[in-house]
């Protein structure tokens, strides 16, 4: 009985005959593609990892990329509580502040005009600039005073660090070019 020399097995020791297979089974059963490398294998899943682009692939993907974070920055950051009030606050009102940029280029195209033909005109010109500072400073300071009243009573424990500055900004701005976009029209309760 050989059981450790299989060549010295007798004939009745012959397994079964197996059963015949089918075209179809042996199709089955055959590999579509030879196994790769072990350097193919490894370079295939680096590819699948870290694939390589095109640079018009590699442009579109950064481009993605820093929009996706720009705008989650700036959810972020827009997101406090205390600008989101400031925004609501100076988008419900109607200022001096918020006319000044178109006024002020008026200004600035008449006093390049008038400069000129007359020096009278050209100091008329340029005081009107310094009025219009003026009634924006204090269009400023009223908003800043009736702000902090409204913040103290909505967010108290909400610091104004930063804000007169945020105010400022967005104020002065024409009302289609403030970002984010106003969410209150004007003269509306906050």
């Amino acid at each position: 009985m050989a059981l450790f020399r299989p060549y010295d097995r007798s004939e009745s020791a012959k397994p079964e005959s197996k059963p015949v297979e089918t075209a179809d089974q042996a199709k089955s059963a055959k590999k579509e593609a030879p196994t790769p490398s072990r350097r193919e294998a490894e370079a295939a899943r680096r590819e699948r990892l870290n694939p390589t682009l095109s640079a018009k692939e590699m442009r579109v993907k950064e481009r993605a990329a820093k929009n996706s974070m720009r705008d989650e920055q700036f959810a972020r950051t827009e997101g406090t509580p205390g600008k989101v009030l400031m925004r609501d606050f100076i988008d419900s009102r109607r200022s001096v502040a918020g006319y000044s940029m178109p006024i002020l280029m008026i200004t600035l195209a008449f006093s390049l005009l008038v400069s000129s033909f007359s020096t009278d005109a050209a100091y008329l010109v340029t005081w009107f600039t310094y009025g219009i500072f003026a009634l924006i400073a204090i269009d400023i300071f009223l908003m800043w005073t009736k702000y902090k009243k409204l913040h103290a009573e909505r967010l108290p424990n909400v610091p104004l660090k930063g804000l007169l500055a945020y105010m400022l900004n967005r104020a002065i701005n024409l009302r289609r070019l403030r970002m984010p976009a106003p969410r209150v029209k004007p003269g509306d309760e906050i």
